[in-house]
């Protein structure tokens, strides 16, 4: 039976909770620094994390891109680690203390991690109009929490016998806050007991408010493509990449003119460095329609991102018409020998040799003599909109990552189903979350990345003006991890109710069959058909599709309809399904985007 751990942060109450105004007495965090987690080499006892003398190295936070002072954006949120010496204070013992903070946005950040065991607490979010939420946040452990949901792993720990090759975990995780409110001050979370041996401590390294929407003009960001990362791994070639240049390619589903790009250097260990960084409207293959634009980083051209960080770039004037097709090139000083990647592009991309130098301005392709199927580094393009409806987001698995659909055609089917929505909803962005062998409850060390349940905050939630969320998980967790019914359903409203305490709505998808699979048995259709019929009666969400109904065999509905699937595996939809997958979505999507208003109704 598959495990259901949630490590991430959720609301507890979106409603206003009991009246009264903000903390009396509200300090700024750096004043309430109580703990010591980092050490320096020479003095590696100066520290005690968890009560035991454990500790994280500054060398190794160095090494990572993290040191003292250092600005790193994760997920959107942009934290400050703080300027203070190794063996000194630097963090917080949550147990209900006032911090002062201020600003508007989506949601609230915090840079944490836990010791022993993963801690969980409940904590206030107060407003300059004297209202105030609750909110219900849970860090996962600094030694054996989830990797794959971690913003950093540090390759070393410190204990009192010595410095020990094992990992040390922070984590970014968010709560929801009213973007309509200003923020004043935030009241953190009192875990159930304040002792080492009787509960676990949730450490607080910083509190930030993130903003991904406001984009230049009054207008809004919307994400118009998305590729999401699953893991960083080694790069292909031996030796890995030095003074190269990758030119990618991004096929947005929004029309615009001021456009924005999304870097991550998501699940690395290590900072990477970004000689130029540029964008075109492609022409064909490798080559540019015009000159490509040169793009800056809070104002510089050449741009640094720690490890696990991620960077969005100052917006450009670009017009980019419907059906266009963007070229993103990064020059990659090097050397390169890890990147985060999304491996099923089902796109073609391109590369200079190692050592060719920086080709990022080219408008040929003559220097681009490789070809890639992934993306690297590269997470989104956004596009400013004055009217837009939000951005969708589609979370899934490898039926949504595109699959068996035809490479270099875009047939995924969110992509179809933007095609649909720009004649009946205008303006609304569909952003892919789909990562090929994901799974809903279960995380994977590989390239599968965390579960569904551990990435809503890195792939939904931080997307810009995220407002509806298309859920299509299950089917892995059935095949691969043999999750019970009452497992799956239970991570499905845990999604739903998280989703809408950010304000977001919430369409679900019924699991399609999968018989003549390999991986079909009895058992597992029937706890496939428990979850379908859950989903037909679960008021949970805001609308439902039905792909099962739309996408089996009327003669034999534990099996898909011929034609729309691979007939090698019985699972995944060639262009056809794909096709039809978006048409069963769209007007329900059209519906749901017509009605507004908040989530959950």
């Amino acid at each position: 039976m598959a495990v259901l751990s949630v490590l991430g942060a959720h609301l507890l109450s979106l409603g206003a909770a009991p009246p009264g105004a903000a903390a009396e007495v509200a300090a700024p965090l750096a004043d309430l620094f109580d703990n010591t987690a980092v050490t320096a080499d020479r003095a590696p006892a100066a520290g005690d994390l968890d009560g035991r003398g454990g500790s994280l190295a500054e060398s190794d936070l160095t090494a990572a891109g993290w040191a003292r002072g250092a600005r790193i954006t994760v997920n959107g949120t942009t934290y400050t680690r703080a300027a203070v010496a190794p063996g000194r204070p630097d963090n917080v013992l949550a147990a209900g203390q006032e911090v002062a903070v201020t600003g508007r946005g989506s949601a609230l950040g915090f840079l944490a991690t836990a010791t022993g065991g993963p801690a969980t607490g409940t904590g206030t979010v107060h407003y300059s109009d004297g209202s105030s939420t609750s909110y219900r946040l849970t860090v996962g452990d600094w030694t054996a929490g989830s990797t794959a949901a971690a913003a950093l792993t540090l390759p070393h720990r410190r204990t009192p016998s010595g410095t020990v090759a094992a990992g040390a975990r922070l984590y970014a995780v968010a709560v929801p806050v009213d973007r309509a409110r200003t923020v004043t001050a935030v009241t953190l979370p009192r875990p159930d007991g304040d002792h080492y041996d009787r509960a676990p401590v949730l450490h607080v390294f910083d509190l930030a408010i993130r903003n991904t929407t406001d984009a230049p003009g009054g207008r809004v960001w919307e994400a118009a493509w998305t590729a999401v990362t699953g893991s960083a791994s080694a790069v292909p070639e031996p030796g890995g990449w030095t003074d190269r240049t990758l030119r990618m390619v991004a096929h947005p589903n929004l029309a615009g003119r001021t456009l924005r790009i999304r870097l991550t250097n998501a699940l690395s260990p290590v900072p990477v460095t970004f000689g130029r960084v540029t964008v075109a409207v492609r022409a064909a293959g490798g080559s540019a329609r015009a000159a490509p634009v040169p793009l800056t980083f809070a104002g510089q051209g050449r741009t640094t991102v720690p490890a696990g960080g991620d960077a969005s770039s100052d917006p450009v004037d670009l017009p980019v018409a419907e059906g266009d097709e963007l070229l993103v090139s990064i020059h990659l000083p090097g050397p390169v020998q890890l990147a985060p990647r999304h491996p099923w592009a089902l796109s073609t991309s391109y590369t200079t040799a190692s050592g060719a130098g920086d080709h990022s301005t080219d408008t040929d392709g003559a220097a681009f003599t490789g070809r890639i199927s992934y993306w690297a580094y590269l997470a989104g393009v956004d596009l400013a909109t004055a009217d837009g409806r939000g951005t969708v987001v589609a979370l899934g698995d490898s039926q949504t990552d595109g699959a068996h659909s035809s490479p270099d055609t875009d047939r995924r089917w969110p992509d179809l189903c933007a095609a649909d929505l720009r004649r009946t909803a205008p303006g609304t962005g569909i952003a892919n979350a789909g990562l090929s062998a994901n799974s809903l409850l279960t995380d994977s060390t590989g390239a599968a990345g965390a579960a569904a349940l551990n990435r809503l905050d890195r792939d939904v939630f931080a997307q810009p003006d995220a407002r509806t969320l298309v859920l299509y998980e299950g089917i892995n967790d059935i095949t691969l991890h043999d999750a019970t019914a009452r497992a799956i359903t239970a991570g499905l409203r845990e999604i739903a109710a998280r989703a809408h305490a950010h304000g977001v709505r919430v369409v679900v998808a019924t699991i399609p069959p999968f018989g003549g699979s390999a991986r079909w048995t009895r058992e597992r259709e029937e706890v496939r058909q428990r979850v379908n019929a859950w989903i037909r009666t679960s008021d949970d969400f805001d609308a439902r599709t039905d792909f099962d109904r739309a996408a089996r065999d009327p003669a034999a509905p534990e099996r898909l309809r011929e034609g729309i699937h691979d007939p090698r595996d019985h699972l995944h939809f060639n262009d056809t399904g794909t096709r039809l997958l978006a048409d069963t979505l769209a007007p329900v999507l059209t519906a749901v985007l017509a009605r507004g208003g908040p989530a959950g109704r």
